[in-house]
């Protein structure tokens, strides 16, 4: 939706109230007036939908106790940590970004160890350098690298650019983000046996995303 610059003369005790809320809601003075606005007129805003998203995101992934839903940082992010099965069970955070131009919604997935182990960081490299592989001999996808422990997937939303699809993509996207997190325990699990880790992941691969639409 377009946005504009536009003169409003309101009472200074509202404004005042409106930016506490805004402040406890992490979010600004206009996105909040405009998403009560909206609300009033009964219309959703690009923020409300990927908040809806998200809810819905929420539902898909509280059943799996092993995850541990983070509070959003920001009205186009959604946060959940994961422990990963090694020494002193570290976590890893898996971030989803959702953002709609010209109409039309994308996303990509930022998965972020705060690992200070070069041992570490090493296996969780060739984790995901073997998990791109597997993606890639089924269907296109892109990966990339950040300097430090960062590892980013674009996602391929073309299939959910309809409003009242936001459920299906809530559920595409926990699918994807626990058959990775499910792969990464693989993964460790197998760390004395690297000759197998490829052959175990890529049946995993198979078997969890075999009916699912691949984004």
């Amino acid at each position: 939706m377009k946005k504009s610059v536009y003169s409003l003369v309101l009472m200074d005790d509202v404004i005042e109230a409106i930016d506490e809320l805004a402040y406890s809601l992490q979010t600004s003075r206009s996105n909040l007036i405009n998403q009560i606005l909206a609300e009033r007129v009964a219309l959703v805003t690009p923020e409300q939908h990927l908040q809806r998203i998200f809810e819905s995101l929420s539902e898909y992934l509280r059943p799996y106790t092993h995850f541990q839903i983070q509070n959003q940082a920001a009205d186009h992010m959604y946060s959940i940590k994961s422990a990963i099965r090694y020494k002193y069970n570290p976590t890893i955070r898996y971030s989803v970004y959702l953002a709609q131009q010209d109409g039309k919604i994308g996303g990509q997935l930022r998965i972020i160890s705060r690992t200070q182990s070069d041992i570490l960081y090493g296996y969780l490299n060739h984790f995901f350098k073997l998990w791109a592989q597997i993606e890639n001999e089924t269907h296109h996808v892109t990966w990339e690298v950040e300097e430090g422990t960062k590892w980013l997937r674009t996602f391929n939303l073309e299939a959910f650019q309809n409003p009242n699809e936001e459920c299906d993509l809530a559920g595409a996207l926990s699918h994807y983000i626990k058959g990775l997190d499910d792969g990464l325990k693989i993964y460790f699990g197998e760390l004395n046996h690297e000759q197998t880790q490829y052959y175990l992941l890529k049946q995993h691969y198979n078997a969890h995303y075999k009916e699912h639409l691949r984004i």
